[in-house]
């Protein structure tokens, strides 16, 4: 991502991200924004449920996720720490106040752990450090017996130096136990600390270059697929539109077109190679789709390249029709054998056209859209079977309060939700039935599992079918959306009719 902005915007940052401002509000902002991607040891289940309890406001908070994003720490250390952030209140004496004021009043790295027993206690640093030690000896299961006594000498040797500070003996009871409960979980804050900086890093990058930093993160993404749509419609929901590849605009990989822009990268279309993907760039622009194969024929341009191409729309700003351009090419491909001369080339490619444009039918429709995606990036990402046509239709319908518009908007009422149907697997429930879950995608593109239980799925199976769209009862069970006939009423009976409408 560095290098993207350097060669993009000619700046170095290679050195600058070392010097940035930690009390940065706006590096808090994108800690908390809900739908930020790639910052480092932040993205991921445990720490996204840490950091949206925890809420950072500051570069401390920011080290405490780090050390507490583990399990442990999250049910052990976390509680405490965002009951005490919400409160200001401590639990504790000022000495050891002050040793835990940079983490809310909570034990959690080992340095706070070697400071309390080196300040109440008088253990030298030394002498905490081999403390240290034992304490995670002791978290572990298998405890030996010479390390719980030892630990029980060391408690006793803590209980009398707090005393001696003027602690009650309750109270320095309570101080021990706290630090025997969490010392199995603590981490090293200077590890933690280097960690956090390169979260902070990231959430720099992220929120002042965040086309730059999107690029790179969909680049870094975009051979893992199950991971990969998640990420464009993290980027789509914060207002950055991901441009289709275009055989004239493309670079090698994902790259920032235009503030809040980024394209699709050559190299990341199924079958497209770097070679051939810096073929095409080097050899840019083109006028035509004969202009494009004249110029950059060659052992890395195969029909599959090409065809890879016509399929995901790089070819749509010269030529959109892209089912016929697809017969074209497999017709061009077939006829014109090793012939390598311009002119009879061109009276080949003009012939193959000719013929398929008298060909009835051949209209490039949203279905064929989706299964040219499918086929060639594993899922939809420009395509959708909500044409304008349906949209309309779907608003409408949402605007007389007879459907949900999205999966955000279910609630605990049935009513029905347009959706399309990505997968369907369905099993032999406990009793026996068969029920189904389907892989839904509603207007949004937000994906879900939802259950069809067997009374409805029963009524309902012979009509679903993948990749098609739906217009189909929901509604808010315990653990999310549910499927469900209701209860047929007057505003049911209007939908049904519009059904026909949008077609489904």
């Amino acid at each position: 991502m560095i290098k993207i902005i350097k060669e993009v915007t000619k700046k170095d940052l290679e050195n600058w991200i070392y010097t940035i401002n930690e009390s940065d509000k706006n590096l808090y902002i994108e800690a908390n924004n809900p739908d930020k991607i790639g910052i480092f040891q932040i993205n991921g289940s445990t720490a996204e449920r840490l950091c949206d309890e925890v809420k950072p406001e500051n570069f401390d908070e920011l080290i405490a996720i780090n050390a507490m994003a583990r399990p442990g720490p999250m049910e052990t250390c976390a509680p405490f720490y965002v009951e005490r952030k919400e409160s200001g209140e401590s639990p504790y004496p000022k000495i050891v106040e002050e040793i835990l004021n940079d983490s809310h009043y909570t034990f959690l790295y080992q340095e706070q752990i070697m400071k309390t027993f080196h300040e109440i206690a008088g253990f030298t640093l030394e002498e905490a450090d081999v403390v240290r030690g034992l304490m995670k000896k002791l978290g572990k299961a298998d405890k030996k017996e010479e390390d719980l006594k030892q630990w029980d000498k060391i408690l006793k040797k803590f209980i009398k130096g707090a005393i001696k500070l003027g602690i009650e003996e309750e109270k320095a009871i309570e101080i021990s136990k706290d630090l025997q409960a969490f010392s199995g979980y603590s981490f090293c804050k200077a590890h933690a600390t280097s960690y956090a900086y390169i979260a902070l890093i990231t959430l720099y990058l992220s929120f002042y270059f965040r086309e730059y930093f999107y690029s790179s993160v969909l680049q870094y993404e975009v051979d893992r697929d199950k991971y990969l749509l998640d990420r464009i419609n993290s980027v789509r929901r914060q207002g950055i539109e991901l441009l289709p590849p275009d055989i004239n605009k493309s670079k090698i990989t994902f790259i920032p077109e235009e503030r809040n822009k980024i394209r699709y990268g050559l190299n990341d279309i199924k079958f497209v190679s770097e070679n051939a993907a810096s073929i095409i760039i080097e050899n840019a622009p083109y006028t035509s789709f004969f202009d494009c194969y004249m110029r950059t024929k060659g052992r890395a341009m195969t029909s599959k390249v090409l065809e890879s191409l016509v399929s995901v729309g790089a070819f749509d700003s010269l030529n959109p029709e892209r089912k016929k351009l697809l017969h074209t090419l497999a017709l061009f491909w077939e006829r014109k054998k090793s012939n390598k001369v311009e002119e009879k080339l061109k009276a080949i490619y003009d012939e193959c056209e000719k013929v398929t444009n008298a060909i009835p039918a051949m209209d490039t429709k949203s279905e064929d859209l989706i299964k040219y995606e499918l086929q060639f990036y594993g899922f939809k990402i420009f395509s959708s079977l909500f044409t304008k046509e349906r949209l309309e239709m779907v608003n409408k319908l949402d605007k007389m309060k007879l459907i949900y518009m999205d999966l955000d908007k279910v609630g605990n009422v049935s009513k029905k939700i347009p959706i399309t149907i990505n997968g369907i697997r369905s099993f032999v429930d406990k009793n026996g039935n068969e029920m189904a879950f389907l892989e839904v995608e509603d207007i949004n593109s937000k994906t879900t599992s939802v259950p069809v239980f067997a009374s409805y799925w029963r009524v309902i199976k012979e009509d679903i079918i993948k990749n098609k769209l739906y217009l189909i009862n929901v509604y808010m069970g315990r653990n999310g959306p549910v499927f469900g006939q209701s209860v047929w009423t007057e505003d049911e009976a209007k939908i049904k009719r519009m059904i026909k409408v949008i077609g489904t």
